[in-house]
């Protein structure tokens, strides 16, 4: 072990080299969540240089303290914390910190805390299916369309809806993968979903839904910007309604997700909709269910939504 490395270790320079090695690697959102709490801690530290050995239990409490005192969250104070452990063990795994008997973040990140529920109830889905924007607003009317179609095909991601052409499009069913799993989601495409597609194709388009530029890649940078302004206009559209709610680009992936498991939809059904990791176990136990299953469990969830936009 270099013994110069362990006398001083910047944990400003050294974030920022690991922030700059997960974005070559195309861990954009890991690099995102280090950059944030490396400014929390530049914050807390008044800019000061930090050097990585005078970490101790007391300096992470007080850097706690900080986070709850600026008004964050429980669970963002846990995730900043759990980045910044992340980054310290990395350092000892490197060598560059002695690995100590006992981590001086042992007891100090707490449990994630079970939020408030973003789903949707059913008569708020409704009525969102029935809504016309006022004018001539495409910003709105888009933004509403996409937040409907994820709906309509099981919840899919916005960075995964950004990526639709006419090759996800097999017969009557939608098929791509999850960018941030990999998992292969097959789900059959409603009357109103192939609605909602036709309305916004056009001849020679790369994509299914105008969002991303046809004519450039779109950096991760450019692709946050665009979820920002998609999640201002949702956030615009959730505040008109009847009774105003928190409308977000997960907001349709939660209410899915919520509303199947309210109609006793198996866990494992929703775990192959939602294309999620977590559910290894159940997945190799019951291998790969059947589409048409999850179709109907599909049309448990959006019938009524299906059927005011069809009539509507």
């Amino acid at each position: 072990m270099n013994k110069n490395k362990r006398q001083h270790l910047c944990f400003f320079a050294y974030a920022t080299r690991l922030i700059e090695a997960r974005r070559r690697a195309g861990r954009h959102n890991t690099a995102d969540l280090y950059r944030t709490t490396h400014n929390w801690v530049c914050r807390f530290m008044n800019d000061k240089e930090l050097d990585m050995r005078k970490i101790t239990s007391a300096w992470i409490a007080r850097f706690a303290n900080f986070l709850r005192s600026e008004g964050l969250l429980p669970n963002s104070v846990r995730t900043y914390l759990s980045n910044f452990r992340a980054i310290y063990h990395q350092a000892c795994r490197e060598g560059l910190l002695p690995r100590l008997a006992v981590s001086p973040f042992e007891g100090l990140v707490p449990r994630k805390e079970r939020g408030e529920s973003r789903a949707l109830d059913g008569k708020v889905l409704e009525e969102i299916a029935a809504l016309r924007p006022e004018g001539t607003d495409k910003r709105k009317d888009l933004a509403l369309d996409l937040a409907r179609f994820s709906l309509l095909v099981c919840g899919i991601p916005f960075v995964d809806l950004t990526r639709l052409n006419a090759d996800n499009i097999q017969g009557n069913e939608l098929v791509y993968r999850r960018k941030k799993t990999g998992a292969l989601i097959r789900v059959g495409l409603t009357p109103a979903a192939r609605g909602l597609i036709e309305k916004y194709a056009v001849e020679g388009s790369r994509y299914l839904f105008p969002i991303l530029p046809a004519d450039r890649a779109v950096g991760h940078e450019a692709y946050k910007a665009l979820l920002r302004a998609y999640n201002r206009t949702l956030k615009e559209i959730g505040a008109s309604l009847s009774t105003p709610v928190r409308l977000t680009s997960y907001t349709m992936r939660h209410s899915w997700a919520t509303n199947a498991y309210r109609r006793h939809v198996p866990l494992s059904v929703i775990s192959q909709a939602l294309g999620h990791a977590s559910e290894q176990t159940t997945r190799h136990y019951l291998v790969a269910l059947d589409t048409s299953e999850l179709n109907r469990a599909n049309e448990r969830v959006t019938g009524n939504f299906e059927r005011l936009l069809v009539t509507g």
